[in-house]
């Protein structure tokens, strides 16, 4: 075959907590790393979305960073990179699973042959997973992690790069003022990404104007209100969707965390029987679901935008390389961004870049 699947590790329960290294000890050239994490649920309190468990993934050589986000941050990039949500699944139901995917995307699609990870290029690659299986539901204490890589077999490409994203900056939102950036400049930009996820709040509420300036304001090639850059997302990307099984409830209402954490529109209906089944959200990814019947257990359809909070800020990148930003050209490049967060809170913010890194 040209191309096939590959294990990098079978399903393992990794414990409570902790980093665990995988020696990357494929030769062949790889398009796609995918990580599998799950957990058990033991009650139904759930208090993040499953994305939550994974609290970083990183590809590193040495001291050398290839790749390093968190599962939220994954999960988003995923979207914005293929125009489809990645895998995950929410169940708060007690003894089942919920579960998430996240994926090293190292080229432009799945096996493009001019973007790729080549291990060979590299000393000693390595993965590392920092997890806490208690992040989405609290008491949980069995968890499974599988990681597949999706690489070349028979077909030998001799990709010229790969799509190097990691987060450059993080810091605690305030409730006015500005926050300046330095944003690398060594290697041609792809897209540049913003988070900032508060619980029952909408993104533009908490951030309010995008600024790019190049060497000292020589040239500006963004400047727009966080609402203006959101719509044009909107737009360029459209829906995410995602589903959920949630138990059944009766006289109280029940909460749980989705994907998309803006303009969110949950769809119900009651499984097995009849029941009222009533699901609304509160923005930033918060939703909540009402029932009659603690026996009736509901399914929900969410729909929306923004995954986890997340948003692009540089038009969606074509497919050819000579249309993405050249940064390398540039003295300085600062990004600027004006923090609006609500009083009483203290969300944070991270700037992600992705970076076409050559061989």
């Amino acid at each position: 075959m040209n191309t096939r699947i590959a294990s990098i590790l079978a399903a393992e329960d990794l414990g409570e907590a902790g980093t665990k290294t995988i020696d990357i000890n494929i030769k062949d050239v790889i398009s796609r790393i995918s990580i599998m994490f799950k957990a058990t649920n033991v009650s139904e309190d759930m208090a993040s979305h499953p994305a939550g468990n994974v609290t970083k993934i990183e590809l590193v050589d040495g001291s050398d960073v290839l790749f390093s986000l968190n599962g939220h941050q994954a999960q988003a990039v995923n979207f914005y990179d293929r125009g489809i949500q990645p895998y995950s699944y929410i169940d708060n139901i007690a003894a089942h699973n919920q579960s998430a995917v996240f994926s090293l995307d190292f080229g432009r699609f799945l096996y493009d042959q001019g973007l790729a990870f080549d291990p060979t290029k590299f000393t000693n690659p390595q993965l590392k997973i920092t997890w806490d299986e208690d992040v989405c539901e609290v008491d949980a204490t069995v968890n499974s992690c599988s990681i597949l890589a999706h690489i070349f077999d028979e077909l030998v490409p001799t990709p010229t790069g790969f799509f190097m994203t990691k987060e450059v900056y993080s810091y605690t939102v305030a409730e006015t003022g500005y926050e300046y950036i330095d944003l690398p400049t060594d290697y041609i930009t792809q897209q540049i990404f913003i988070r900032s996820q508060l619980s029952e709040e909408v993104f533009d509420n908490i951030l309010d104007e995008i600024k790019l300036s190049e060497d000292n304001d020589k040239r500006i090639p963004l400047d727009l209100t966080v609402n203006e850059i959101i719509r044009n997302v909107i737009e360029e990307y459209g829906y995410l969707l995602e589903h959920a099984y949630l138990n059944g409830i009766a006289t109280t209402t029940g909460s749980f965390y989705g994907m998309p954490t803006i303009i969110g529109h949950p769809v119900s209906a009651p499984y097995g029987a009849a029941d009222v089944s009533t699901v609304y959200t509160h923005d930033g990814g918060k939703y909540r679901y009402y029932g009659t019947s603690a026996s009736i257990n509901h399914k929900v359809l969410i729909y929306g935008f923004l995954p986890h909070a997340t948003m692009p800020i540089l038009p969606r990148p074509g497919k050819e390389i000579v249309d993405w930003w050249d940064v390398t050209k540039i003295g300085s490049l600062k990004l600027r961004i004006k923090d609006s967060a609500p009083s009483a809170t203290t969300p944070s913010a991270q700037v992600m870049t992705k970076q076409f890194r050559t061989y």
